[in-house]
């Protein structure tokens, strides 16, 4: 009979992180779910048989999930793998969102840490690229940086953005300071300049996303800055992206359009037709909530008409949601705004349709919107189905802006008299307050 040896390794990734034996079965399921488009069925209880050695070569699935978690690849989990399950393996590259520092990546004393709670009760930890205590500052640590960048987006696909302004700033902190000690050549300061305007663009993003608009403005304002001094105008574009989804947020149906139309003039010759199509939602937004119908029929189709020529190009992390389904999305809330919910209900029962894996804060909130369009389209039935699916989404994604929607739909349904949407504003209650 074969020794039963502890998974001390494992145990110490978990102790390092503080994550419970649940914690990591909900991390390795998220996981799971998002790269094989199937939910996972890891349990705390497995979680324990690991740690005691009383299973030795976890599942296929299971093992990549937990690759994705740690970031680290399987035979760096502290099993003792098979040479067929490390083939297995060897077609899988870890890529976490969920990056966790080991003892021995302490090398650097300026790399920190940052823990955050996602809407599952999870405690993910965050690590930051290091950089550098002195000397010159090279091409090297900026793609660091944007590497750590691109895990923001992908945690914020996944989990929505609140909390995550928190790191982004705290990444900016810590650029700046290592600016303040260390040398680097003209070519350098641009890419420095370049990616803390990115951070900033985040960080101002994920504030809105959590209701925060002061806090929203005046990282939109810090980036714009960053992106004079970096000379990169897509980076400004993105930020008056941003900005124009504010503006019309807000109520301020000219001045979304100004700031698509400066963005779209700033990036006229640009080849990134996803940015494009993008602004031109946001000016359907401006459009529609102007009252301006054939305008916004104008800028809907002409997004339409630049998405389909999106090449194989590499996508920018923050431009990833940009496809066929977030320029349907912007179409139902254009057309709500020029109250024709039947038309909103067509648009996003597309999007949703459409909506690649993976970006389950954007369905979560086509969901929320879904249910909103049904509802005042009269299919009330319909929309309590919808806001159903919502809620079963809640409990994993951060989005309060979207949250505070799907609140709405439940104050309309409690004025109701229909026993389904009694039922539902039951369950609500009793999601949100857990």
């Amino acid at each position: 009979m074969a020794e039963v040896r502890p998974n001390d390794v494992l145990r110490g990734l978990m102790d390092s992180a503080k994550l419970s034996a649940e914690d990591v079965a909900k991390a390795v399921n998220a996981a799971e779910e998002r790269l094989f488009e199937k939910p996972g069925n890891t349990t705390g209880r497995q979680v324990r048989r690991w740690l005691s050695g009383e299973t030795a070569q976890p599942r296929v699935p299971s093992l990549v999930g937990l690759m994705d978690v740690f970031n680290l690849s399987g035979d760096a989990l502290g099993f003792t793998l098979s040479g067929k399950r490390l083939r297995d393996l060897a077609a899988f590259q870890p890529t976490s969102t969920l990056l966790v520092d080991t003892p021995d990546q302490e090398e650097d004393h300026v790399r920190r840490r940052s823990f955050m709670l996602a809407a599952t009760g999870n405690l993910i930890s965050f690590a930051f690229a290091p950089l550098p205590s002195g000397g010159r500052i090279g091409a090297s640590d900026v793609e660091r940086i944007r590497e750590t960048i691109t895990k923001l987006h992908a945690v914020d696909d996944l989990y929505g953005g609140d909390q995550l302004a928190d790191i982004a700033e705290e990444f900016v902190r810590q650029i700046e300071g290592a600016m303040a000690r260390c040398l680097y050549g003209p070519n350098v300061e641009k890419a420095l300049y370049r990616v803390i305007g990115e951070l900033h663009a985040s960080a101002g993003w994920f504030a809105f996303d959590s209701g925060d608009q002061e806090r929203a403005s005046r990282n939109f304002d810090s980036g714009l800055r960053a992106g004079l001094l970096s000379g990169d105008k897509h980076l400004q574009a993105r930020i008056w992206a941003y900005m124009s989804r504010q503006s019309w947020a807000l109520g301020r149906a000219t001045e979304t359009i100004t700031i698509a139309r400066l963005a779209l003039d700033a990036t006229r010759n640009s080849r990134d037709h996803r940015l494009t199509a993008l602004l031109h939602g946001r000016l359907a937004l401006g459009y529609a909530a102007s009252g301006q119908k054939a305008q916004t029929g104008n800028a809907l189709a002409k997004a339409e008409t630049v998405l389909d020529r999106v090449g194989p190009d590499p996508v920018h992390p923050w431009l990833a949601f940009v496809g066929a389904g977030e320029v349907l999305s912007a179409g139902a809330l254009a057309y709500m705004s020029l109250r024709q919910p039947d038309k909103a209900a067509r648009q996003e029962e597309q999007a949703m349709a459409l909506r690649p894996p993976g970006f389950r804060r954007n369905q979560f909130a086509t969901s929320v919107h879904l249910a909103q369009c049904y509802i005042a389209d009269g299919q009330v039935e319909r929309g309590i189905s919808m806001a159903g699916e919502a809620l079963d989404l809640y409990p994993t994604v951060n989005c309060p802006r979207w949250a505070v929607h799907l609140g709405t739909v439940r104050d309309k349904l409690s004025g109701m008299d229909l026993p389904e949407g009694t039922a539902f504003v039951e369950r609500y209650d009793t999601v949100t307050a857990a």
